[in-house]
Order: structure tokens, then sequence, then C-alpha cells
């Protein structure tokens, strides 16, 4: 995916598909142009003991990221 396509995905909730196998809804806030990380809310996670209730925010790096889907 491209960082323009991921930059119209701000403010929008998608799914990420991790590397790991780790599937989660994000509600992406930021997309670092330079490294394509994408930094947001997670709503849900197939993984949730990763996420502390407290962390509002979590980045999740471009390497890390097999997949993102959205509603188009």
């Amino acid at each position: 995916m491209r960082i323009a396509d991921m930059k119209q995905l701000v403010d929008k909730t998608v799914t990420v598909h991790m590397n790991d196998g780790e599937i989660a809804k994000v509600k992406i806030t930021f997309v670092d142009e330079e490294s394509g990380d994408i930094i947001g809310a997670v709503e849900e996670s197939s993984r949730p003991d990763r996420y502390r209730a407290a962390c509002a925010v979590h980045t999740f790096a471009a390497a890390d990221i097999a997949s993102i889907e959205w509603p188009r």
C-alpha cells in the first residue's frame, strides 16, 4: 500500500492484518510519511494482551503490517 493511499485512511477505522497473525481494528489518527508507520487507537485485537488499557494510541510499524482492509 502506498503512503498516499494510507493518508486517506486517517480518521477511519480499518482492519490491520499483521505479519505475526494478529488482526486488529484500529482507528487511524496519523500516518508517518517517512516510515510508513501508522498510529491509531486499537478498538479490538485478536491479541488484546499486547495493549495496556491506559494507553490510547499505538504505533504499527509498516514492516509488521501484512495488509489493511477498510470500507470503501
